[in-house]
């Protein structure tokens, strides 16, 4: 479905380039049309059903001609303003690609919420990365992962739900929206909640979609297991993507044995291969095994070890345990933790997924 975007200025030069771009770049989501006066707007509008008009701030507006199915917004010349008398502000001058998401949240607002329910099927990958240690770098390796599907050409989706996540440590962003705005719109359920996560969607260079961690660390901890479904059943499944990578703390939680019981395809359990490391993994093991009897799931045939982080001098490997290991990767020296996902990401330890 194409969203009608009508934007009025004064300024018709803005007006000429904002519509050429939109519709060049756009095209097979929106459909751009601008007025310099807002009467011509009035009747253009007063016959459609759904659409997102966006005025200056500074032309007065009769709200009485604009359809109540209309989603209206005032057009800013500041960045960073959330309102602008009442209504939605959208800063005039941003990244087209900023743009159209703005356009699309605010369209979201009254979009019919006749979206339907997807259900897993067979053509995603859902990979579960986790660990019972805090330090062991499961985040660096879930992006790394994710980087590096994405970059032969995979459709991918990283959702980062750490109970203190940080995607700006991995991915270079300047995001409006993050996971505090996906969880505030799952649980008002006030929108089209397809169309307002869409907007809420940050890509990375590489290819990888996702969700910014949360602005507020304390809104993940009031994610719930109904959110979760949310998430993933209106709105992550029905795009369609082939590898979805999902970060998050082990833990005894409902929203954990949700995630690791519902969906995964494949469990990666990672230790830093210290002795402190592997204790916690048989541990957890442990655990699996009695979520599998109490969720009837298959939770060990699901898992493989990855060893992060090692030292050849003396970390070691876990002898006599009911998982597979698929690989090792061993501690690179003085390196940020975006310049450890590249130099992952070129290694072979995910080849085979």
């Amino acid at each position: 479905m194409r969203i009608r975007a009508v934007f009025v200025d004064r300024d018709k030069t803005y007006l000429s380039r904002l519509v050429t771009t939109l519709n060049a770049k756009m095209s097979d989501k929106l459909e751009a049309r601008s007025f310099s006066e807002p009467e011509y707007m009035y009747d253009y509008v007063k016959d459609i059903k759904s659409a997102v008009v966006i005025v200056n701030e500074e032309i007065p507006v009769d709200f009485e001609k604009i359809p109540e199915s209309v989603s209206f917004g005032y057009l800013v010349e500041m960045g960073g303003i959330a309102e602008c008398r009442g209504q939605k502000a959208i800063c005039k001058y941003q990244k087209i690609e900023d743009l159209y998401k703005d356009i699309l949240n605010l369209f979201s607002e009254k979009a019919a919420n006749d979206y339907k329910l997807q259900v897993k099927t067979d053509n995603e990958k859902v990979f579960v990365l986790t660990s019972p240690k805090g330090g062991s770098g499961v985040s660096t390796l879930a992006c790394a992962f994710a980087m590096k599907k994405a970059r032969e050409g995979k459709k991918v989706c990283y959702l980062n739900w750490e109970d203190f996540g940080n995607t700006a440590m991995y991915f270079e962003e300047e995001v409006k929206y993050s996971m505090s705005d996906v969880l505030f719109a799952v649980k008002s359920k006030k929108a089209n909640v397809a169309m307002k996560l869409e907007s809420f969607l940050q890509l990375h260079s590489s290819g990888v979609e996702y969700f910014a961690s949360c602005k507020n660390p304390h809104d993940i901890f009031s994610m719930t297991e109904n959110d979760v479904e949310t998430i993933m059943q209106e709105f992550v499944f029905a795009k369609e993507y082939e590898y979805i990578v999902i970060d998050i703390n082990f833990s005894m939680r409902g929203v954990f044995q949700r995630v690791i019981c519902d969906y995964p395809t494949e469990i990666f359990l990672v230790s830093d291969g210290s002795e402190s490391g592997n204790s916690k993994v048989r541990k957890c093991l442990s655990v699996f095994q009695m979520m599998e009897q109490e969720n009837d799931c298959d939770l060990i045939g699901k898992t493989r070890l990855i060893y992060n982080d090692m030292s050849k001098r003396t970390d070691c490997s876990i002898v006599e345990q009911p998982v597979k290991t698929l690989g090792a990767v061993n501690r690179f020296g003085q390196a940020t933790n975006r310049q450890i996902m590249e130099e992952i990401a070129k290694e072979s330890i995910f080849d085979s997924l």
